[in-house]
């Protein structure tokens, strides 16, 4: 008798261990799980973003793709990455994206973007706007490497296809089909400014700075905006910090926040700059 007791209490004290075991795991999990949401659902902040890096091991350089998605005030998911494409290869068979659009820039061309049913081979610093509703696929027929930019744009407002296409729809445009308007600091050249499925109003220009220049006085608006640097070193002036920034930085800027840049290179810069509006935007 006092042998099963003794195994009883042993079968008891193992089953309660393995409860709580399983308690303790379940917490983490739940833990891990939230941490998870929160970093998928986190609000991001003014600042300089790098959507790709260069890592060496063993004397090998390596490139690391960074992902980085968030929230602002306007844009409910927005997400930025870097991607490269294999010769002959395509990046996934024709999908479509109902719930976002998307901003395309070549960083390493030619890459063969296909809409619907238009296709276009892009040149490096061409642009793309994939708006919700159409069909897409990119094709590397060349015999190298090349890569490119993802912005994806959730807003906080419904989507809008109908609003999108009456305005133009999805557009493609090589760098080399871009109007050049020369200012006194460099050039910039106007891409587009419309309506769109995610957005009121989008608006996209590049520009090239000379070195040494300022894009303009220290300024601030309700739209929020990015740049996108393609080439050079910049700093860039939010509120009171400044922030070192070269090829393959996004810079995000929030709305109503001072900003502005410098070329602090030897060489002009060059940079997209992209400001979204809905109908609260000044």
């Amino acid at each position: 008798m006092k042998i099963n007791s003794i195994w009883r209490f042993i079968y008891l004290a193992s089953f309660r261990e393995a409860i709580i075991a399983r308690k303790i795991t379940l917490l983490l999990f739940l833990f891990f799980t939230a941490s998870v949401l929160r970093a998928q659902t986190q609000v991001l902040q003014s600042g300089v973003y790098r959507v790709d890096s260069i890592e060496t091991q063993n004397g090998l350089e390596h490139k690391t793709k960074i992902k980085i998605k968030g929230s602002t005030t306007d844009v409910a998911v927005l997400s930025m990455h870097s991607s490269t494409l294999e010769p002959g290869k395509t990046n996934h068979p024709p999908r479509v994206l109902m719930d976002r659009e998307e901003l395309i820039i070549v960083k390493e061309g030619p890459i063969t973007i296909t809409i619907n049913d238009t296709s276009k081979i892009l040149t490096t610093g061409s642009i793309t706007l994939i708006e919700a509703g159409d069909f897409q696929s990119f094709h590397n027929e060349s015999d190298k490497v090349v890569s490119y930019y993802v912005l994806g744009f959730k807003s906080v407002t419904p989507v809008n296809v109908i609003r999108g296409t009456a305005n133009g729809g999805s557009l493609m445009k090589d760098w080399n089909e871009l109007v050049i308007k020369k200012t006194i600091k460099g050039e910039s050249r106007p891409v587009f400014d419309k309506p769109t499925s995610m957005f009121e109003r989008l608006e996209v220009h590049s520009t090239m700075l000379n070195a040494h220049e300022d894009s303009h006085p220290s300024h601030k608006h309700r739209a929020e905006e990015i740049m996108l640097v393609l080439k050079g070193d910049i700093t860039m002036h939010i509120e009171q910090e400044n922030y070192k920034a070269s090829a393959g930085s996004i810079i995000l800027v929030r709305p109503d926040i001072a900003h502005n840049l410098t070329n602090t290179g030897n060489e002009s810069c060059l940079y997209y700059a992209i400001k979204w509006y809905n109908s609260d935007t000044n």
